[in-house]
């Protein structure tokens, strides 16, 4: 879908602030109420906006415990992959999971409450798994920035 000036603006109002009021957020890009909700529509329906989520402060729920664990695979056939996944998709800890390239196989965010719980997790995910042949933990110590999506201004190259 193509984008103008205005439908970018509109996305990068929704990044900041997904729940403004579309009076608010027409006023904010200089639309009347009728033309930005039916940009909205349009966006979303493209898949320009994919799912509206709330950030929840995972220390106010009991999750004092984050961190960044790469995992290496011993064998990356797709059965082997979908086997993982299948796994990731069970544990709520795990925030997100990134298949990568380089060293590593794949790129996790857990948020545990304690050492525990990530101990146990630890063990139903990698150190159960035939298939892991290492993990590497990296505990967040403390959040430098947080954008949970894409600048609405990035662009392909060309």
């Amino acid at each position: 879908m193509e984008t103008d000036r205005i439908d970018r603006r509109l996305l990068a109002e929704l990044r900041r602030d997904a729940d403004i009021g579309n009076a608010r957020l027409a006023e904010r890009v200089g639309l009347s109420a009728s033309a930005c909700l039916r940009r909205v529509r349009r966006l979303k329906q493209a898949g320009l906006v994919r799912q509206v989520v709330a950030l929840v402060d995972g220390r106010a729920i009991g999750n004092g415990l984050s961190a960044i664990v790469t995992v290496s695979f011993v064998r990356h056939a797709p059965e082997y992959r979908a086997e993982f996944n299948r796994r990731l998709g069970e544990e709520e800890a795990v925030s997100l999971a990134y298949s990568v390239s380089g060293n590593v196989s794949a790129v996790l965010q857990v948020d545990v409450a304690d050492m525990a719980a990530f101990n146990a997790l630890a063990e139903r995910l990698f150190d159960s798994d035939p298939n892991v042949a290492a993990f590497t933990t990296h505990f967040i110590m403390g959040t430098l920035k947080q954008e949970p999506v894409v600048p609405a201004t990035s662009r392909p190259a060309g």
